[in-house]
């Protein structure tokens, strides 16, 4: 894309009608597919949601076939700018669908499960799936995200649910509301879109393993203390702590150490042997 833009401007000093005209069609040819990959990759964070079109539950075949065509747009864009996929990462983005998109039924399956231990009626259960939850959702989603670009579509999804028609019934309590709240932020928590890439021990271990070097015992039960008892999630717990419930009680870490650890050792000092002059 750069090569092109120089090329064009070199040419046109030089008056060379034809090269720039060469230079100018690959330039617009470069800048419409640099485009249509920018698109096609913001595309790809709007598709696996629980949600879409705002209020609209979504599942694991339609978010597949979704993944696939962008894919397939990917594929066209390598195709007309004969760019080599050396490593067939196409292929290997394809044999994952299947296995990323699966967790939007699993969340399905969870919230469909809490529903049922409610025990609402039918109005109720009808209002919390396709309003509060929706909404919810979306508005976490935009507290998470920083791209702009991204921001305003997911501002988009939660204005279409902001126009739903469906009214609140009035057997909803104030107490029953601010338990469905709770509710449906605890569940939109629960659907995680991150890979083991960004994720605590074995993030760090999937990470470091690129360094090509073995992990000594000492390192391996260091970073299993630090992702049992070091680790918070949303609620301030540790994955100690929802394993063990009350049971289990422990300070942070760092305070911990700092308490506890004492006056590093100063180094050692090298015995100097006498050399004749």
């Amino acid at each position: 894309m750069l090569a092109s833009s120089k090329n064009l401007e070199k040419f046109k000093q030089t008056n060379d009608s034809k090269q720039i005209e060469i230079c100018t069609h690959r330039y617009a040819h470069n800048q419409f597919y640099s485009d249509f990959y920018a698109e096609t990759m913001n595309n790809f964070t709007m598709i696996l949601h629980p949600f879409y079109a705002g209020n609209k539950s979504n599942s694991s075949e339609n978010a597949e076939n979704e993944i696939n065509n962008e894919l397939y747009k990917i594929e066209t864009i390598v195709s007309e700018c004969n760019i080599k996929d050396n490593y067939n990462l196409l292929e290997k983005a394809r044999n994952q669908v299947n296995d990323l998109t699966s967790v939007v039924d699993i969340w399905n399956d969870t919230v469909n499960s809490h529903i049922i231990n409610l025990s609402l009626k039918s109005p109720e259960e009808f209002w919390f799936k396709n309003v509060l939850l929706p909404k919810t959702y979306w508005y976490l989603q935009i507290r998470r995200t920083k791209y702009k670009l991204t921001k305003d579509r997911l501002k988009a999804e939660l204005s279409k649910c902001n126009e739903s028609s469906i009214p609140k019934p009035d057997s909803i309590t104030k107490e029953l509301d601010k338990i469905l709240k709770l509710k449906a932020d605890e569940l939109c928590r629960k659907f995680q879109r991150t890979s083991s890439q960004v994720e605590g021990r074995n993030g760090y271990l999937s990470m470091i393993n690129h360094n090509q070097r073995s992990f000594d015992e000492n390192r391996l039960k260091a970073l299993t203390v630090i992702h049992n008892f070091d680790i918070r999630a949303w609620d301030g717990k540790t994955p100690a702590q929802r394993l063990f419930g009350d049971k289990i009680k422990h300070d942070k870490i760092i305070d911990y150490l700092i308490q506890n650890f004492g006056e590093l050792p100063l180094p050692r000092k090298r015995i100097r042997q006498a050399t004749d002059n």
